[in-house]
């Protein structure tokens, strides 16, 4: 039983650090704020070092490209960037923004080399604000995971945080980054998987140490690398974290699953029922599967609950083998009389026998003899039975019960010929013919005491 596997959930992992913080915005470096300060003031003087300075006519045209990236029209964004690039002697702080609205805009557009050109470019200008430094630098680390250029994603993350310390977005990062290139390799090993466990242990820690709440794709990082290398009471961990945090339906029956591989079947039970009490289990399949659970556990009444509660609500299906094992539990259960109606069901649709010899075993356990005559029938009519001279005993006793004494023997001598019910054919025989010989003996008792009778009375009348 493998509740996981290695690729299944994939998105999930590296979703949330690809589009967790956008490219650079550009008005996060002031350029824009500047631009409009200016518009509005042409007269007022300028301050501060050229390069750190956004001319007026710049300052409009980049007012412009950020209504426009705001209406997500960036074809015409981009024609606005081009002509402010063609521009000559921009100064550093223009060159800054521009560059910052280039990544911005191709990270939009999808064009993940364009945008990390840019931001590359942008960390080569002079006197680059140190915020903005450090959200580009970020920014790369995610469109290099894009671009699957993996350890270039991990350079990025620790080059971060060589600027700002420990972090843990880029821990996490890191431990997916790790993640991916085992994920793409086509005979991983352990050891690969093992990679993904440092980081995230670090970016949980950090989170702790902060108060910060857990991420539940840590979690799962943790999951995968744990169950591929088979450290099955760590992922039993984490999934029990998992349930905790975020109880969905997928780790409560992966968390039963890990009971299973580590032999504890009460909490194998236990993780599947809690699913089912929540209702998060649907699927006939599972369903089913939990009612088995239950006969293994000696618990028949709960597992024919279960059925009949999905049967109801037509999330079970009809099959023979759904159907015999909802007999099957009612008759664990000694509710013979509720094993009935799904084992004649299921008889009716199988193939042979077998289900049939079943039900005339429960007719005969309920004394309904005559039905189980009729059960008896179609049993050996329809063939393919594992133990068919059982067959024979029942029908025979059933005949017996229905004081159909010559037919009952014959049907015994036909159990004669099968070496498991020989010696059982034989003591009934005997028996039948002892219950014969005694009928025999009473009737004919009861003749000579009519006919005793007849002549006393023949006598008084003379």
């Amino acid at each position: 039983m493998n509740p996981m596997s290695r690729v299944p959930g994939y998105a999930l992992l590296v979703a949330a650090f690809i589009f967790a913080a956008p490219a650079l915005l550009p008005n996060e470096l002031g350029g824009t704020a500047l631009a409009q300060e200016e518009k509005e003031n042409k007269s007022a003087p300028r301050s501060g070092r050229k390069s750190a300075s956004m001319s007026v006519k710049v300052g409009d045209m980049i007012l412009e490209v950020t209504e426009l990236l705001d209406a997500e029209k960036y074809n015409e964004a981009l024609a606005i960037l081009n002509k402010v690039k063609a521009m000559p002697k921009l100064t550093d702080y223009e060159k800054v923004n521009m560059y910052s609205m280039y990544g911005y805009l191709y990270f939009a557009l999808g064009d993940f080399n364009k945008a990390i050109d840019s931001y590359e470019t942008l960390l080569q200008q002079p006197d680059l604000p140190e915020p903005a430094m450090q959200q580009a630098i970020r920014t790369l680390a995610q469109l290099a995971f894009v671009k699957e250029d993996y350890q270039a994603a991990i350079g990025y993350a620790n080059r971060y945080m060589d600027m700002l310390g420990p972090d843990s977005d880029m821990y996490a990062l890191i431990g997916t980054a790790y993640y991916s290139i085992a994920a793409a390799k086509a005979n991983p090993t352990k050891a690969d998987f093992q990679k993904i466990v440092p980081p995230v242990d670090k970016a949980m820690s950090l989170a702790r140490e902060k108060g910060l709440e857990m991420k539940e794709n840590w979690w799962l990082l943790l999951r995968v690398a744990y169950w591929e290398q088979d450290n099955y009471p760590k992922v039993r961990e984490v999934l029990e974290q998992l349930v905790i945090g975020w109880p969905k339906k997928e780790y409560w029956t992966q968390l039963s699953g890990v009971y299973y591989e580590l032999k504890d079947e009460p909490r194998q039970l236990g993780a599947y029922e809690a699913a089912y009490d929540q209702g998060l289990l649907e699927k006939s399949s599972e369903l089913v599967q939990l009612a088995q659970l239950f006969l293994q556990a000696e618990a028949p009444y709960k597992g024919a609950r279960v059925l009949e509660k999905g049967f109801k609500a037509e999330q079970v299906e009809s099959t023979v083998s759904n159907l015999r094992l909802y007999s099957q539990a009612w008759q664990m259960a000694a509710e013979d009389r509720k094993a009935i109606p799904p084992l004649k069901e299921a008889a009716g649709l199988s193939d042979d026998g077998e289900l049939y010899a079943r039900l005339a075993q429960s007719y005969l356990n309920l004394s309904e003899h005559k039905d189980c005559i009729d059960a008896s029938k179609k049993a050996l009519n329809k063939g393919g039975l594992k133990n068919q001279g059982n067959v024979y005993l029942i029908y025979g006793m059933c005949q017996y019960e229905t004081d159909q004494l010559s037919a009952a023997k014959a049907t015994f001598r036909r159990a004669l010929k099968y070496e498991k019910a020989a010696k059982t054919a034989s003591s009934w025989i005997a028996y039948v013919e002892s219950e014969e010989a005694r009928l025999k003996q009473l009737e004919d008792s009861l003749k000579r005491a009519r006919q005793a009778l007849g002549e006393t009375q023949a006598s008084l009348v003379e």
